[in-house]
């Protein structure tokens, strides 16, 4: 077993692996709920297209209506939001990595100056 002497270096080096895997781990949690979500959007535009295929003008004229309706609102694009403020998709995911690496970036130049 190596026994290191307690030093500044170890301190430090322990200190930013410990923010590394927080920042990981974060990042990693945004990205379940992100991919998931993408999914689910992306099957959204499937319903349109199975509705479109399934002789819907066959059916009763109150039926057709109710069919039309859902495949025009299932043509929008729909995406999961986090308590409705942001909402939650692989673009999301990317601009906030993006941006965390940018402030990080921002950060480490104003603690070395």
């Amino acid at each position: 077993m190596l026994i290191l002497p307690h030093c500044h270096w170890h301190t430090n080096f322990i200190n930013y692996v410990a923010k590394s895997i927080s920042i990981v781990i974060l990042v990693g949690q945004f990205a379940l709920y992100a991919f998931p979500a993408e999914q689910v959007a992306f099957e959204f535009s499937d319903v349109s297209d199975a509705i479109y295929v399934s002789y819907w003008y066959k059916n009763k004229v109150s039926n057709q209506k109710t069919l039309l309706y859902i495949m025009v609102a299932a043509q929008r694009e729909q995406y999961l939001s986090g308590a409705g403020l942001v909402d939650i998709n692989v673009d999301a995911f990317e601009s906030v990595v993006r941006k965390s690496f940018s402030f990080c970036a921002v950060l480490r130049n104003l603690v070395n100056k």
